[in-house]
């Protein structure tokens, strides 16, 4: 019973709900649970359930688990938190190798971090210099520089793929998105294996 129990455990597809915590601790709860909910086995830092080395940095570890993960959720939100190494991110970081190492990604970003970036677009002195903008506890600049990173701005639009990240602002409408994407199960089966989705045609 135990053997069969853990063969089963063993065949539980992996999402990794990237390291975005702070003062989002009890949204990020309620995805990690609904992500259990739906049979998965979450990776997640505030959750706890990645493995820690002790040797390794904390951003070391995190880039571990992306390896680890079949699935990656990034979330982008305004303030990016102190899980800083140096002059790495560690949320930015794990978003990088997950896109590096082609994992199935998908992506969520917060309605402000949109807007702001937006609105820095539009924004300029009366000399024409552009409005320097400080990083603070309520909005952090590097936001705009994931999600840029996110849907591919440095690639001509025509030829972008892979860059689709969904707009929120609320809880519900994260778990509206997530349901849609980790509910079919046959729907993952064909993400993770493409080239088998297309066996017979």
């Amino acid at each position: 019973m135990a053997k069969r129990l853990k063969a089963e455990s063993e065949k539980k597809v992996k999402i990794m709900a990237g390291s975005t915590v702070y003062g989002f601790e009890d949204q990020l709860s309620q995805i990690v649970a609904q992500l259990n909910t739906l049979g998965y086995d979450v990776l997640n830092s505030h959750y706890g359930s990645i493995k820690v080395n002790p040797n390794l940095s904390n951003l070391d570890n995190c880039l571990k688990a992306v390896a680890e993960c079949d699935l990656f959720l990034g979330i982008i939100r305004p303030y990016c938190g102190t899980g800083n190494i140096g002059e790495k991110n560690i949320t930015f970081e794990e978003i990088k190798e997950a896109i590096r190492l082609k994992k199935p990604y998908w992506f969520l970003v917060h309605r402000d971090v949109v807007y702001t970036r937006l609105l820095l677009k539009k924004m300029k002195l009366k000399s024409g210099d552009e409005v320097i903008f400080t990083d603070n506890r309520l909005f952090d600049k590097l936001s705009i520089e994931m999600y840029e990173y996110v849907i591919k701005n440095h690639i001509p639009v025509t030829l972008r793929n892979g860059n689709w990240a969904q707009e929120f602002y609320r809880l519900d409408e994260m778990m509206v998105y997530i349901n849609a994407q980790f509910t079919d199960k046959d729907f993952i089966n064909e993400v993770m294996n493409p080239k088998n989705s297309n066996d017979g045609k």
